[in-house]
């Protein structure tokens, strides 16, 4: 018993842990500097599968997330970011150290 339950428990653990380096790996993160602008943007496809009489369509839609920092030197760089860090980071905020709250 003690054995599954510790083989269980690494197999969770491996697999937080590869959940964690694919969510962080998906958006580079942008210059550090003061949030000056966030944007959030709804795109929407539509997806159709089957054929004949089979055939459907569906609307495939996701939100993407946007900041746009200021550095000190006074340039400004829009990146795109994942929904936690869009919530985390306010307006005026200091990027990245807005996600470490």
């Amino acid at each position: 018993m003690r054995r599954t339950l510790a083989a269980l428990g690494a197999a969770l653990t491996a697999t937080a842990l590869l959940m964690t380096a694919s969510c962080s790996s998906g958006h580079p993160s942008g210059p550090a500097g003061r949030v000056v602008a966030k944007k959030q943007k709804q795109e929407c496809r539509t997806v159709t599968t089957g054929t004949g009489k089979n055939k459907r369509s569906r609307r495939d839609c996701r939100w993407t997330y946007t900041l746009t920092t200021r550095t000190k030197q006074g340039q400004s760089h829009r990146f795109e970011v994942p929904s936690s860090v869009y919530d985390a980071c306010r307006h005026g905020s200091s990027y990245p150290s807005c996600t470490r709250r």
